[in-house]
């Protein structure tokens, strides 16, 4: 194994090239920090003292050791670990303002057991370091994201609520009438089977076809031009995938657009539930060829937006058009899928008004990107892979220059057998909606097995709870615009880690479980399952209780009453906001 050290303290700048065959690049630095922040989305961590982290772009994992999931999952490998994470990132930085970026999304793993100092080793011929020292953390997330990319605005109707439904039209309409009954401000629908659905032993899952089903939509552009009418955004989804049948699939296969195995063959990949093969992005004709379908089946039947799933699944032993090695070029896929969606928005002249969200990426993400969410959570309580690793995500990602991200409302992943059942109940879908109206978009999901899942739609006193976040959330729209703003001229996050905005607060430097809605508003989301109250930390400032109108003074840590309904969130006095949030939220203190 050849080897190339590089030290941050007399190289800023450095190439370490080695051509020779499969080689492992090791390389050590100096540090005059101890705690290390960024890493993209993380789920376990906020701060990686200590820890082995890596950067492999992959699914989340399922359960992420925790129990009684995991028991089942590690069987299958698909546990994940405390550092699997679909956008992990080589970026990050310690609490002296110091940056590393890692460009190019190369495979490394990180050691950072020993102080003042971290080592790491790649699979890469090539690392390109580019290090910054900066006055404070925003400055160094404003010239990170000069390098790295930022996310745009969103547009007006993206600050509504989003209804994720499924199961046809007539269903659609009904939710919908409902939910408007209750003046739930509805800007969009998100359907995720507007291709059809197939019944897989996962669960409910769709047809990766990429052309409207006509049995549960009919004709799904009038669909859409009468929801358009109606102010309702209609938004679908799409994948880097393509199922092993239909009129796509066929013509992606004769012009050789798949990607390809040892053999030279199209590489078949086992996913859940049925095979599929995936678009070789390195392939240009194939890269234009996807974009025409988003164009022609996605754009032009009237869709506003869009899940752009995957783009982690790329097979380390396949062969690329470009001649690339695949296990180089695994975690850059993600961030070209996110590009080919940009570019086809581009290309339609649609920037102003089209949202599509992915969950995977890389470093480059983000400048292509216009939304994130938080992957594929269970439908429960479990630190590593439940509600409160999605407030995690949110947090850590808005330190690594992803600054406008969500999660699904509930969570996804359901297991509903013989042997193991973990379905989504009430109160766990009332403290989602409750820490999701405190987030950019706020957008339900019925889950991976709608039946087994409690739903917003469940009985009318769960839509009226619904709807009164809905209206809360939308009631702090011009808020969330100028945070957005923010985000895309500086590459400030919306949802903030409390340490940047109290970066010499070390006490800031471990909590993951609440944050700070822009610098106006402290947000601790319950987590635990039957809490009445949580222990809130307060940093600096005085306080004051959005439910109580009590104000508490900074630097300590307090237990607050948070019965369901009355999430802890409070605003911080003097602040520019203090007025304007004190006459919005202050007509919702009561259920």
């Amino acid at each position: 194994m050849e080897s190339c050290i590089l030290k941050s303290d007399s190289i800023i700048t450095s190439t370490c090239d080695i051509s020779k065959g499969q080689v492992s690049i090791l390389a050590s630095f100096k540090t005059t920090g101890e705690h290390y922040f960024g890493f993209g989305e993380q789920y376990s961590h906020l701060d990686f003292k200590n820890t082995k982290p890596y950067i492999f772009t992959e699914e989340q994992g399922i359960g992420r050791c925790d129990k009684p999931v995991s028991k089942f999952t590690k069987t299958f490998g698909v546990c994940g670990d405390e550092f699997s994470s679909y956008t992990p990132m080589n970026f990050f930085f310690t609490e002296k303002n110091e940056a590393f970026i890692f460009t190019g999304s190369p495979y490394i793993k990180y050691d950072f057991t020993k102080r003042n100092s971290f080592s790491l080793e790649s699979w890469s011929k090539e690392l390109k370091i580019k290090y910054i020292n900066a006055a404070n953390t925003k400055e160094i997330l404003y010239q990170a994201t000069e390098i790295t990319g930022r996310m745009p605005m969103l547009p007006d109707w993206a600050f509504g609520t989003w209804l994720g439904l499924q199961g046809g039209e007539a269903k659609v309409d009904a939710i919908i009438k409902l939910a408007l009954v209750e003046n739930n401000p509805v800007s969009a629908v998100w359907i995720q089977d507007w291709v059809g659905r197939r019944k897989t032993r996962f669960g409910s899952q769709l047809w990766w076809t990429w052309t409207a089903d006509t049995v549960a939509y009919p004709n799904f552009p009038e669909f859409c031009k009468r929801m358009h009418k109606r102010n309702i955004r209609v938004l679908g989804y799409i994948n880097s995938f393509m199922a092993n049948e239909g009129k796509l699939f066929e013509e992606a296969k004769s012009k050789g657009y798949l990607v390809r195995n040892k053999k030279g063959k199209d590489y078949e990949i086992k996913t859940a539930g049925f095979p599929a093969y995936l678009i070789d992005l390195t392939n240009p004709a194939a890269f234009q060829w996807m974009k025409n379908v988003i164009h022609y089946n996605l754009i032009d039947v009237g869709l506003s937006g869009w899940m752009a799933d995957y783009g982690e699944w790329l097979p380390l032993d396949a062969q690329l058009f470009s001649g690339i090695n695949a296990f180089d070029y695994h975690n850059q896929y993600a961030v070209d899928w996110a590009r080919l969606n940009h570019e086809a928005i581009h290309e339609a002249g649609r920037d102003s008004d089209i949202v599509f969200f992915t969950r995977s990426g890389a470093i480059g993400s983000a400048k292509y990107s216009t939304l994130f969410w938080a992957g594929d959570q269970m439908v429960d309580w479990g630190e590593n892979d439940g509600l409160p690793s999605a407030v995690c995500a949110l947090i850590t990602s808005g330190l690594s220059g992803i600054t406008i991200n969500h999660s699904d409302i509930g969570g996804y992943t359901t297991v509903d057998n013989v042997f193991l059942k973990v379905k989504r109940d009430e109160e766990l879908l009332k403290r989602w909606i409750e820490f999701a109206a405190f987030t950019p978009v706020f957008r339900t999901h019925e889950g991976l097995k709608p039946e087994s899942n409690v739903q917003i739609y469940s009985n009318d006193s769960m839509m009226k709870f619904f709807s009164r976040f809905g209206k809360i959330h939308f009631a702090l729209k011009n808020y969330f615009k100028e945070l957005n703003k923010e985000a895309t001229e500086k590459g400030i996050p919306i949802v903030r880690a409390l340490l940047l905005e109290f970066p010499d607060d070390s006490l800031t430097y471990s909590i993951k479980d609440e944050f700070l809605l822009g610098e106006d508003l402290l947000v601790a989301p319950v987590v635990v399952k039957g809490a009445n109250s949580r222990e809130v930390y307060f940093p600096a400032g005085e306080w004051l209780n959005v439910w109580t109108n009590e104000t508490i003074k900074g630097n300590l840590k307090r237990l607050i009453k948070s019965e369901v309904g009355f999430p802890p969130v409070f605003i911080k006095k003097n602040s520019r906001w203090y007025d304007q949030l004190v006459s919005i939220l202050g007509k919702f203190d009561s259920l």
